[in-house]
């Protein structure tokens, strides 16, 4: 038990360490582009701090072991939006963009809301996965492209505006040199750090007789999330609320489209009954950030993280009653 907790506690520092580096270099992207942070996040972060998941995942494809993928995806699609944003609007208030409100939110919806209903009902061919893994290339390619494209002034939230500075580091941003080193050493600190807190915390329930299947529901999907929720945590401290939406939501198309896409190729997952309830979740939850995003100034409040963060421990208090019972 002495040697988990120390692996925990090691993975947390990492996931600090590695968090603090990836925003900051974040930040300065934004601003040496001169595109909003939201954007960032949207893209290179949320890619970045997915890009363990997705290794883990087509592994397991390839190997035939569709349905863990599976689990992974819904699993971190809903610590995403439950958890991440939770935590993250308890302690800020997260003001939600125009952008988000038009196309992010509605397209995480629809690709989550499709990805349920079909694990609910018809369940999974690989046409389906194809279509999804090509709908979430074309968002991506319009997102870099819109943000790359000349604007005739400086637009909202660029660098420009001091609402969207680093206030660790005043004055000029990195280099470009520094920035790939601290994104390279931030993601790399972060897939470590998540990987030995999820390993020292699973080790820790086992240890205390939780249940495995109650183990694979809670920590072993929070852990794949560490590196998403530290990096949101570390964004709102710095008032780069922005950020850490972009980070959440983009980190959910990027498990539903990208992940899902390419694991469907390989191995089209089959569906059993203890997913019905993290699909039903999963679904209910993307279509609540749809009015979530719209009420109270347009901001994902504290009431309204504390909300999400209630149905999470609601979601958990009912696996574990769920679950069949352990050896």
């Amino acid at each position: 038990m002495t040697g988990q907790l120390f692996l925990f506690l090691a993975g947390l520092a990492l996931l600090l360490v590695g968090g603090r580096a990836l925003v900051s270099a974040s930040v300065d992207t934004a601003t040496r582009l001169k595109v909003s942070p939201l954007v960032v996040g949207l893209t290179l972060v949320a890619w970045g701090t997915s890009a363990p998941e997705l290794a883990l995942n087509v592994v397991s494809a390839v190997k035939g072991r569709g349905d863990l993928a599976l689990g992974n995806v819904v699993g971190a699609s809903i610590c995403n939006m439950a958890l991440v944003l939770g935590m993250c609007a308890l302690i800020r208030p997260l003001v939600v963009q125009e952008r988000l409100i038009r196309v992010e939110i509605w397209l995480n919806a629809a690709i989550v809301g499709v990805l349920s209903l079909l694990g609910l009902t018809a369940g999974f061919q690989a046409w389906q996965a194809s279509v999804m893994l090509g709908v979430f290339g074309a968002y991506s390619a319009w997102t870099v492209m819109a943000a790359l494209r000349p604007a005739a002034g400086p637009s909202p939230g660029v660098a420009e505006d001091p609402a969207f500075t680093d206030p660790a580091h005043a004055g000029a941003p990195m280099g470009w040199a520094m920035i790939a080193a601290c994104f390279v050493g931030g993601l790399a600190l972060l897939s470590l750090g998540g990987s030995l807190a999820s390993d020292g915390a699973s080790g820790i329930a086992i240890g205390l007789g939780i249940r495995p299947a109650v183990v694979g529901v809670t920590v072993v999907s929070v852990g794949t999330t560490l590196p998403e929720m530290v990096t949101g945590i570390m964004a709102v401290r710095k008032g780069q609320t922005d950020l850490a939406m972009g980070n959440a939501i983009g980190s959910c198309l990027f498990n539903a489209g990208a992940i899902f896409g390419i694991v469907g190729l390989f191995t089209p997952p089959s569906v059993d009954g203890s997913l019905s309830l993290p699909l039903a979740y999963m679904g209910v939850l993307a279509m609540a950030l749809v009015p979530i995003s719209r009420t109270a100034g347009k901001t994902v409040s504290r009431v309204e993280g504390a909300i999400l963060l209630a149905s999470y421990l609601g979601f958990l208090a009912t696996s574990v009653l769920l679950s069949e019972p352990g050896p």
